[in-house]
């Protein structure tokens, strides 16, 4: 038997399993899609996204790298919109 003792169901071999190599818990969630570092860990960049204005009620968004989201909000903000420039 190689269990020593369980957590809420979980074996000693389950928890070192979802265990990151900075001792942060993967949530089973991330291991159940194939990661085996924890968020903190991981160096894929973050996902972000930009607006697609089609029509006044059918908008869409394009799905991007957050350094490219961020580059096309600062392209396509309004100068001095929601501010008081007296």
């Amino acid at each position: 038997m190689d269990t020593l003792w369980s957590v809420n169901g979980l074996t000693t071999k389950d928890l070192l399993m979802l265990q990151c190599k900075c001792n942060n818990i993967i949530p089973q969630g991330r291991v159940d899609l194939g990661y085996t570092v924890c968020v903190d860990c991981s160096t894929t960049e973050q996902y972000g996204c930009a607006p697609l204005i089609n029509h006044k009620t059918g908008n869409s968004i394009q799905i991007m790298s957050s350094s490219d989201a961020a580059r096309m909000a600062k392209l396509t903000r309004r100068r001095g919109y929601g501010t008081m420039l007296g």
